[in-house]
């Protein structure tokens, strides 16, 4: 009789905890917080329209830029986190890596490839972070690479920008047009932006799942390096001109 009631005790206990053992195991665990990539000049436009880096020339190089925003509630600290595009090291890498440096939640960081560039206010390189965020940038901290070589950038072709954490793994990549590489992630983690020969390409909105868009033109300018898009759906977006058709024009040699 003692034998029956531990038994029946037994699958008791047994059909009371298995509901908290399922509950458990079908709990999803919270997605990562990680910055995301919100603005890629890759494609210089020519003229005055041109001069993202503000200091008074256009490089068809040197201006261009990568914009990254933290959407999180955390400190995201950055310090050796790299910027790539897809060519290999000792071939024509573009690759900037941080220094000692931590983005605070709604904070933007824009990095320029900085050829021929002397870029106005507060600018850190690899080695050291600028002293205080950039008011020629809507307040954004901003970094050179320090690039010496017209060969060293995004291909108007094909190519991605690419954000990693130390260990290499990839945290947000943009991508366009056709490289012969395969990217180097896949999901959220990877933005298809469309081709843009006039303008960066921005997230409608500063969000890992939000698509990209040629710029609008804004204040006769087709890219706002530091200033991100709006952080949720019904916030105002700055007011914009409905951008003209692009005309065709020769693109700068593709990269190896």
């Amino acid at each position: 009789m003692v034998g029956h009631q531990t038994l029946a005790s037994f699958v008791a206990i047994s059909s009371t905890l298995a509901p908290v053992a399922i509950a458990q195991k079908d709990k999803t665990p919270p997605a990562p917080k990680l910055p995301i990539i919100t603005e890629v000049l890759y494609a210089v436009p020519k003229g005055v329209a041109g001069d993202a880096s503000k200091d008074g020339s256009r490089d068809a190089t040197g201006d261009e830029f990568v914009e990254i925003y933290n959407p999180t509630d955390v400190a995201i600290r950055l310090t050796g986190w790299t910027l790539t595009d897809r060519n290999p090291p000792d071939a024509g890498q573009f690759l900037f890596r941080f220094p000692d440096f931590t983005l605070q939640p709604g904070e933007t960081v824009v990095v320029f490839n900085g050829l021929h560039q002397t870029i106005p206010g507060a600018v850190g390189n690899a080695d050291k972070a600028p002293a205080s965020g950039n008011e020629k940038f809507s307040g954004a901290w901003v970094f050179t690479a320090g690039n010496t070589s017209s060969q060293v950038g995004f291909a108007n072709d094909g190519d991605w920008a690419c954000l990693r954490e130390p260990g290499g793994e990839v945290v947000s990549c943009v991508m366009w047009g056709k490289p012969d590489e395969e990217p180097p992630t896949s999901g959220l983690k990877l933005a298809e932006v469309p081709r843009s020969s006039a303008a960066s390409v921005q997230r409608t909105l500063a969000a890992p799942d939000a698509p990209f868009e040629a710029h609008p033109t804004v204040d006769g300018l087709r890219c706002s390096p530091g200033k991100p898009p709006p952080s949720a759906a019904g916030e105002a977006a700055p007011d914009a001109e409905k951008p003209a058709p692009a005309k065709p024009e020769k693109q700068k040699p593709d990269r190896p």
